[in-house]
C-alpha cells in the first residue's frame, strides 16, 4: 500500500504525464489488489490509470470490490480496456507483478502456487531497466490474456460503484487484510 501511496504523491508533486500502474495478480484478493482499493482516492486525485491482469476471476465479492476501484480510476466508461483474464494455464508460470509508474517495479510469488506452498517472495526494484522489463512482461501477458467475460464486467453500475467505494472506505483494516489463498487450487 505504501508503494501506491508514494506513487500517487510523486505523480502529484512531479506532474507525471499520464501516470500508469500495471498489475499482474493471482486474484482480486491479492495484496496489491487490496492496496489499490485502499488507495483509490489518492490514485484518482493523482490521475493514475490502472491496468490489471487477473489469473482467477473468483470469488465474485472480491471481484466486485476490485472492479469498483478500477472503475473509479478508468478514463473510459468501460472496464474492458483496463482488465484482462489470464485464463490459459500456461500463463500461471508468471509471478505477481506491479509497475508503479516510471521508477518502481514490484514482483511477488508465482501465481500458480497455492497459499501453503508460497514463499512470500517480494522484490522491489527501481530504475528504468526494472520498469522496462516489467512493462514488457505485462504487455506480453496482456496480449496472451483474454477479456473478462461480459457477465462479470456487467456487475459495474453506478449503484455498484458507489456501494463498492463505500464498503471499501468503511471496512475495518482487518477485513481488508489479504486472506490466505487456498482452494480452489489451480491445476496444469
Amino acid at each position: 500500500m505504501s508503494a501506491l501511496s508514494r506513487f500517487a504523491d510523486r505523480a502529484l508533486q512531479e506532474d507525471i504525464d499520464s501516470p500508469v500502474c500495471t498489475l499482474l495478480l493471482r486474484s482480486a484478493k491479492s495484496a496489491p489488489a487490496l492496496a489499490l482499493t485502499q488507495t483509490q482516492d489518492a490514485l484518482a486525485a493523482a490521475g493514475i490509470t490502472v491496468k490489471a491482469i487477473l489469473t482467477k476471476v473468483e470469488p465474485e465479492q472480491d471481484l466486485h470490490a476490485f472492479f469498483a476501484s478500477l472503475s473509479v480510476l478508468a478514463r473510459e466508461p468501460s472496464l474492458e480496456a483496463h482488465v484482462r483474464w489470464a485464463r490459459n494455464p500456461r500463463l500461471m508460470e508468471a509471478h505477481e507483478q506491479a509497475v508503479y509508474g516510471p521508477e518502481l517495479c514490484w514482483t511477488g510469488d508465482a501465481v500458480r502456487r497455492d497459499a501453503d506452498k508460497r514463499n512470500r517472495l517480494v522484490l522491489f526494484e527501481s530504475g528504468p531497466d526494472a520498469v522496462l522489463r516489467g512493462r514488457q512482461a505485462f504487455k506480453a501477458l496482456w496480449a496472451a490474456s483474454e477479456p473478462v467475460p461480459a457477465h462479470l464486467l456487467a456487475i459495474r453500475t453506478t449503484d455498484d460503484r458507489a456501494h463498492g467505494e463505500a464498503s471499501t472506505k468503511n471496512a475495518p483494516l482487518a477485513a481488508l487484510a489479504p486472506p490466505a489463498e487456498g482452494w480452489p487450487l489451480l491445476r496444469h
